[in-house]
């Protein structure tokens, strides 16, 4: 059999290229074998529980991802099964940073010598989720819980039956596990990773996971009509504001609490990618005018901070966009840029116009002189054509 590129095939409905074991990838000359090259030692599998549940995590993202083609039923199949993988070992990576012992099936069968070796039994999904809850203290709620039931029981039925059943439905319970783990990992796994390597290891995959998940439909319903839930819920969808990174509708941005006029910078993270942002620099994203440029342009007609963005999409109203201060949090719908210099002007009447106080006033003045004839500097014959047509009344002089 030939080892080139063209040995790549690609099977039917998959919509991905496929290349078999020890094949090169399309572009190669060949592996080293058929180089002539004697090959070196094997590579060792070093999957530690993190980044091993990730690497699974990972792949169901990647068998879910729409960038590159459709998802077939063979990539959904894959991607539950490998969903299955990453939420068994992710959780168990929690109980282990709780206690090694967790993770045993049996507390009293728990030696160290088992845990290195790897040789015991351990904690199924439903007995991991039970300890989490009632042990750990970790908040993991009914609704969650029978996600991550029925889950399990997809893959069982796929793994082993082939599992007939309505592919949206699977792809769906899929999409709720995937926004659970991605929470979890966010609050509960990494701040529990002690050894800063692998802390940042876990951030960094998370991070180039997350390029994925925008493209996975069915996750961002899933994940934006939950956290959608929540800002309602909250009452703060008035201040969230659409992410530029994800694009999504789920920075709430929360009112400076400082005195200063120029010291006014606090936190914003999005709901959905978890992405952290300055106030400032979302005022400088969607802002016309540098932070250091006049006033007139972007202060905020409620705080007088230069903190006014425009263009800004807001939850409460996303048909429009608007106005709004990132100082105090304050959507303004009513303001319009003026027609003549660009500062803000409000039009809350709608016999307003847009033009602001300082071109009112310009517009006044023109207008004043354009009507006050002594200010229009008539020519001489001008005033003679006008007295001539003057009619003369009887008994005016003779």
């Amino acid at each position: 059999m030939s080892s080139n590129a063209e040995d790549a095939t690609t099977q039917e409905g998959a919509g991905r290229p496929f290349v078999p074991p020890g094949r090169p990838l399309p572009g190669q000359q060949g592996n080293r074998r058929a180089r002539g090259q004697r090959p070196g030692p094997p590579p060792q599998l070093d999957f530690p529980p993190v980044r091993n549940g990730l690497d699974y995590l990972d792949s169901a993202v990647d068998y879910l991802d729409e960038n590159d083609a459709a998802v077939t039923t063979r990539d959904l199949k894959y991607a539950v099964l490998h969903l299955q993988a990453a939420v068994e070992v992710l959780l168990k990576a929690r109980l282990l940073a709780e206690h090694w012992t967790l993770v045993f099936a049996d507390l009293h069968q728990a030696t160290r010598k088992k845990l290195e070796s790897a040789d015991f039994k351990s904690v199924t999904t439903d007995a991991a989720v039970l300890r989490l809850r009632n042990i750990v203290g970790v908040p993991i709620s009914d609704e969650e819980q029978k996600a991550l039931k029925n889950l399990s029981d997809d893959r069982n039925k796929l793994q082993h039956f082939g599992l007939t059943h309505d592919a949206y439905a699977v792809e769906a319970r899929a999409a709720a596990v995937l926004d659970f783990l991605i929470r979890f990992c966010d609050e509960q796994l990494l701040p529990c990773l002690t050894i800063e390597e692998e802390r940042r290891e876990a951030e960094r995959s998370l991070l180039l996971l997350r390029d994925g998940l925008n493209s996975i439909e069915s996750f961002v319903r899933e994940r934006m009509s939950r956290i959608g839930g929540e800002l309602k819920d909250e009452g703060v969808e008035h201040r969230t504001i659409r992410c530029p990174g994800c694009t999504q509708l789920a920075i709430v941005v929360s009112p400076s609490t400082s005195e200063s006029l120029y010291e006014w910078k606090t936190k914003a993270t999005c709901r959905f990618c978890s992405e952290g942002w300055d106030t400032t620099e979302l005022a400088s994203y969607f802002g016309d005018f540098a932070q250091d440029e006049l006033g007139d342009w972007n202060s905020c007609p409620q705080c007088n901070r230069w903190a006014l963005g425009s263009d800004v999409c807001v939850r409460s109203d996303p048909a429009m966009s608007v106005f709004f201060c990132f100082s105090c949090a304050v959507a303004f719908p009513s303001l319009r840029h003026c027609m003549l210099c660009d500062r803000t002007v409000d039009v809350t009447r709608a016999t307003d116009t847009a033009l602001c106080r300082w071109c009112e006033m310009d517009v006044a003045d023109r207008d004043a002189e354009y009507e006050d004839p002594a200010a229009c500097a008539l020519s001489e014959d001008t005033t003679v054509a006008a007295d001539e047509k003057t009619p003369v009344t009887e008994g005016d002089g003779a």
